[in-house]
């Protein structure tokens, strides 16, 4: 039967961390800033909208995995000395402490999910993403919590699923992932046999003030380009439950679980 089991102990919930746990856009929006400032002070002669410009058209037409800030360092800052180059692109870690804020209602929905499933976290992250998880109280929640940076492993790849499942001691089918895009979260954890829920969260409900231009500017950038590669209709990995609030993830689940344990 193809179900979760009936135990506690035979279910997992996978989260990831951005824009699940802690909100994405701030340190996204600061880890360019920081870029384009540092690139700037070596003799970048692009505005900060040009650099957002060339990064959506390296977001539409190259594999999730590449590198924008690489590549548009390579394109375009081949005058500026390499030590500038190589801080703008890769010691961007600098900002990461104190750009992290919980999504509103997650306190309320870990403990909801705890008292039902064993959770976890799967996320492309720094070691620093754990110091955070910390700060904030909230490691205690996960049994095992899988940053890409300390396993070696990245989304999309899906060995760090695999990883995960295999951590969890349990079968594919009884785990699932929760992630907010169809890329990174959805499509490579349903490759692997997990179910999936996609939480398509709406930017203005999450009510984040941008705290300058350039994260008002990078936010702008953010919703040009929402959607990209987030298209699963007829793909053969479609999610179980697609939601739009962290406070429908439970309902959902349960309604996946039911579903299953009827179709087995």
């Amino acid at each position: 039967m193809d179900t979760w089991g009936n135990s506690k102990g035979e279910k997992w919930v996978f989260l990831d961390v951005g824009n699940v746990i802690f909100y994405d856009l701030p340190l996204l929006a600061r880890i360019w800033r920081y870029f384009y400032l540092t690139l700037k002070e070596g003799g970048l002669s692009l505005s900060f909208e040009e650099v957002l410009r060339e990064r959506e058209k390296l977001l539409q037409n190259n594999p999730p995995e590449m590198n924008p800030r690489k590549m548009i360092a390579d394109k375009y800052a081949g005058h500026i000395d390499r030590e500038i180059v190589d801080r703008a692109v890769n010691q961007w870690r600098s900002v990461y402490p104190g750009s992290n804020h919980p999504v509103s209602g997650i306190f309320d929905l870990l403990k909801s999910l705890q008292e039902n499933y064993n959770l976890g976290i799967i996320a492309n992250q720094p070691p620093l993403a754990m110091d955070e998880l910390k700060k904030y109280q909230l490691e205690g929640y996960f049994k095992h919590i899988i940053i890409s940076d300390m396993v070696g492993l990245h989304k999309p790849d899906p060995e760090i699923f695999r990883h995960a499942v295999e951590l969890a001691g349990a079968r594919p089918e009884q785990c699932l992932m929760v992630g907010d895009r169809i890329d990174n979260d959805v499509r490579p954890a349903k490759m692997v046999g997990m179910r999936a829920v996609w939480l398509n969260m709406d930017f203005h409900l999450m009510n984040y003030q941008p705290a300058d231009d350039y994260e008002r500017l990078y936010i702008e950038s953010y919703l040009r380009i929402t959607g990209i590669d987030q298209s699963y209709k007829g793909s053969g990995y479609e999610p179980d439950g697609v939601i739009a609030s962290l406070g429908e993830l439970p309902r959902t689940i349960g309604s996946i679980m039911t579903e299953q344990e009827v179709a087995g």
